[in-house]
């Protein structure tokens, strides 16, 4: 039965973050680590991936299931203006908001879903459980998480979308940033 790929993850830390989490020099070896994750599910047949955009883990997903052309869909809690705001700038390095515009411009509208829900927190949660139900509407969902295995910043974060796809019965395959140190 094919599958359908769901992906949450850390955004890169913003210059000012105290405990490290998704440092930006991790970028190359994360890419390779969900390259690679996708080059194993691919045989078994993907029948449909979702993310968000956030700059980090989201972008990265998008980027290299596009470069096997995979199809994904982007769905983003607030109208993308607003979510770029939040989520996809604050940092210098890696162009993530000129990544984020151009995945969201080549994303054909069916597959671009802004919930345009009111800017809180609490929207990632939603957009999280949004994501969540879209794909299993699909068939047999497999979440993907470039998580550090922490708690997370708030709700609707990484450490959410882990724990309610393993509580629907999933084993999120799980791209621990800490062990990408030596690679």
């Amino acid at each position: 039965m094919p599958i359908v790929l769901v992906f949450t993850g850390h955004m890169t830390d913003l210059p000012d973050r105290k405990e490290p989490r998704f440092p930006p020099a991790l970028e190359g070896a994360a890419r390779t680590a969900i390259g690679a994750e996708l080059d194993r599910l691919k045989a078994r047949g993907i029948a449909g991936c979702f993310a968000s955009g956030a700059r980090g883990g989201d972008i990265l997903f998008h980027e290299e299931c596009r470069k096997r052309g995979i199809a994904t869909t982007i769905v983003l809690p607030f109208a993308p203006d607003e979510f770029a705001k939040a989520s996809v700038e604050g940092v210098d390095d890696g162009d993530w908001p000129r990544r984020f515009r151009r995945l969201w411009d080549q994303t054909p509208a069916e597959r671009r879903l802004a919930l345009n829900l009111p800017v809180t927190d609490d929207a990632f949660a939603t957009c999280n459980t949004h994501m969540l139900d879209l794909a299993r509407r699909q068939g047999s969902v497999h979440l993907i998480a470039l998580w550090d295995g922490k708690g997370g910043d708030g709700p609707g974060g990484t450490g959410d979308m882990v724990n309610q796809a393993a509580g629907s019965g999933d084993r999120p395959h799980i791209i621990a940033p800490q062990d990408l140190l030596g690679s």
